[in-house]
């Protein structure tokens, strides 16, 4: 690509009309065929970025989850559930390097992307010093306070590293994301699952060690770090030394996003916690075992809803009508498939992982049925934080985390890893049935005096 495409693009939908250029003699089109055009342009525009998105997320997704398929075989269920215990815990400290930032700086980058290089320096300086207190706190936890066994420890260290090097890739990320060049994240996503999932395989297979295949992620984010420099514009590869000033508005404006981050992670990432205080390790691994078909589907969910972020940014009042089309749409692309996988749910985890996880079938068939409900959910709260209104979908997220870990509380000692499938089918729908009222009445709003998605959710 040449230094003049790499330069910083103003994003925008196209206006249409552009080549209807009068000609001698040539009739005077209608004149609602520019804005048709331009309706037709924005589709194209968003079809072509959700397709990126799908392989920004399906892809690495699609690596790791034959490299976990391996790992599962080669370590069995106990030794993978050493490994799903580290990677929640590592997840929920996560939240302190990451920040829930990236749809903010979406949200920024879109609406001003000649001041892109500032955002993302300042995103920067904040990402440097939330790593490091990220990994301090890491140690201390694993280690002093929860005293979990050597290997769970060290494992979840590295694979907090990854989280580290992974908050840069989002800074970046959000940059092409906002100026809709999402086919340069998915490159770079692609890149990083290709070498997690292949070192991860090669590493599992040669040394059957849980630590060992937790390096690999390190190695994936650090190749994605390096595509994004290499594809981004001079401005935003080397950008200014950050403003302290801005490290601290772009910090101070965090605190609805971050809000919606922890109550996130939390919600997704409890109950394995739980499952490792009440349960043996070996059933931690076949609930880690059947859960990661729903990482496929939240990835789907997630390219989808990105590929809307950037124009429910610019939406004004034709956002909350645009969110709930699409989380209509996804409901009915979803539904098929989740009755499928209920219904081949044996010879599925048979296939993929072995006669030692046919107790993880039975699962798997509550997670199936909470798939529908939790695509609805991800395309609802990317919805409503590229409106601004992270702080709703942070309060519904709240709400679900409590409510999903008090049934964890109930459903975990009395049945396993069953129980902790069952929280998350009936919290999965609770939290689905409140993000669809919140969006029909902003919808509604909408609708009657123009508002936009923030003013009614």
């Amino acid at each position: 690509m040449s230094d003049a495409a790499e330069a910083l693009p103003t994003a925008r939908v196209g206006a249409g009309g552009a080549g209807a250029a009068s000609r001698p003699g040539a009739a005077e089109p209608p004149a609602s065929r520019p804005a048709s055009a331009g309706r037709l342009a924005g589709r194209r525009l968003l079809a072509a970025n959700a397709a990126s998105l799908v392989l920004a997320y399906a892809l690495p997704r699609a690596f790791t989850f034959g490299a976990a398929v391996v790992a599962a075989r080669a370590l069995g269920a106990a030794g993978f559930g050493a490994y799903g215990t580290a990677a929640a815990f590592a997840v929920v400290l996560s939240i302190l390097a990451t920040l829930g930032m990236q749809p903010l700086l979406v949200r920024r980058v879109a609406r001003s992307p000649e001041r892109a290089p500032e955002i993302l320096a300042a995103a920067h300086l904040v990402k440097l010093g939330a790593s490091v207190l990220m990994l301090a706190a890491l140690l201390v936890l694993a280690g002093p306070v929860l005293r979990y066994p050597g290997e769970v420890a060290a494992a979840a260290a590295l694979l907090g590293l990854a989280y580290a090097i992974g908050a840069f890739v989002e800074n970046l990320a959000a940059y092409f994301q906002g100026v809709e060049r999402m086919h340069v994240w998915s490159q770079a996503s692609a890149l990083c699952g290709l070498v997690s999932g292949a070192v991860g395989v090669a590493v599992v297979l040669v040394t059957r060690d849980v630590v060992a295949f937790c390096t690999a992620p390190a190695l994936g984010q650090l190749a994605a770090l390096g595509w994004l420099l290499r594809r981004a514009p001079a401005a935003v590869r080397r950008p200014a030394r950050a403003a302290l000033a801005d490290a601290r508005e772009l910090a101070g404006s965090l605190a609805p996003y971050a809000a919606a981050y922890v109550a996130t992670t939390v919600y997704y990432k409890g109950d394995v916690l739980l499952l490792a205080h009440w349960r043996a390790p070996a059933e931690v691994g076949l609930y880690a075992a059947a859960y990661r078909f729903l990482d496929v589907g939240q990835a789907l969910a997630l390219a989808v809803a990105g590929a809307l972020v950037p124009q429910l940014a610019r939406a004004g009042e034709r956002a909350a009508r645009t969110a709930w089309r699409a989380v209509r749409l996804a409901l009915l692309c979803t539904i098929p498939a989740a009755a499928a996988l209920a219904l081949l749910r044996a010879p599925v985890v048979g296939a993929l992982y072995g006669a030692g996880y046919a107790e993880a079938a039975p699962v798997l068939g509550a997670l199936a049925a909470a798939l529908a409900p939790l695509v609805v959910n991800m395309v609802a709260l990317s919805a409503l934080s590229a409106a601004g209104n992270a702080g709703a979908a942070a309060r519904l997220y709240l709400a679900a985390a409590a409510l999903k870990l008090a049934l964890d509380a109930v459903l975990i000692p009395a049945r396993g890893a069953g129980g902790a499938a069952l929280a998350a089918l009936l919290s999965e729908m609770a939290l689905a049935a409140g993000f669809a009222l919140a969006l029909r009445r902003a919808a509604a709003a909408a609708a009657r005096d123009g508002g936009a998605l923030r003013e009614a959710a």
